[in-house]
């Protein structure tokens, strides 16, 4: 089973550079175009989707409808997950990371999820997925930076040094989980290459470097 993670595209606040959590905000027409671009580079690859999964936010869910679209696969049939929401950031939301660090030192904002509830949530979505969809050869996950930089850490099963701002996987870019009873296996797509390029599994605990 391969699942590709998908970061929805460009929003209002990605530019500004506010955290967005759970706030339901929408694509710009920047992230529409984000989208259609690494969707179609699925559509060139030749790759077809069995499910597509998204999580519940605007910005994802339009996104996963986007991607439906150039893959040909039914709109309707999308499925909502609500464990692939964004991280909560509590009072942060709507913030900068500047504006947050002056006002709640190191960021850590009141009512923020904690990176190992993240951690947690996120793995749980993975299993959740895996099962539901056990038939599947190809599923494509439509979510969020941070839960999907969680999700990475939980099939990685050991932790990924997260750093923040470049913990957060870039709008519309995508990568792959190869599933197997055996583990799991890591890639992201190259722009250079033009292919998804793996990661050694002898380097699993340095997928930071990969992925951020």
């Amino acid at each position: 089973m391969d699942i590709y993670l998908l970061r929805h595209g460009e929003t209002d606040w990605n530019r500004t550079g506010r955290l967005q959590g759970h706030a339901d905000t929408v694509l710009n027409a920047r992230g529409r175009a984000q989208v259609e671009e690494t969707a179609g580079k699925l559509r060139d690859l030749g790759i077809r989707m069995d499910a597509i999964v998204s999580s519940p936010l605007k910005r994802a869910r339009e996104s996963a409808e986007i991607a439906a679209v150039l893959l040909d696969y039914p709109v309707e049939k999308i499925v909502v997950e609500t464990l692939l929401i964004e991280r909560s950031f509590g009072e942060g939301e709507g913030m900068t990371l500047e504006e947050g660090e002056k006002k709640y030192s190191g960021c850590h904002f009141p009512g923020m999820e904690s990176r190992e509830e993240l951690v947690k949530r996120a793995g749980e979505a993975f299993d959740k997925i895996a099962d539901d969809f056990s038939g599947a050869d190809r599923i494509l996950l439509v979510a969020h930076g941070a839960v999907l930089f969680a999700l990475l850490e939980a099939a990685a099963k050991e932790p990924i040094p997260y750093n923040g701002r470049a913990a957060c996987i870039t709008q519309g870019s995508i990568y792959r989980i190869s599933h197997t009873e055996g583990g799991n296996r890591f890639a992201r797509y190259d722009e250079n290459a033009g292919m998804f390029v793996e990661a050694d599994e002898a380097q699993l605990g340095k997928l930071a470097k990969i992925y951020m």
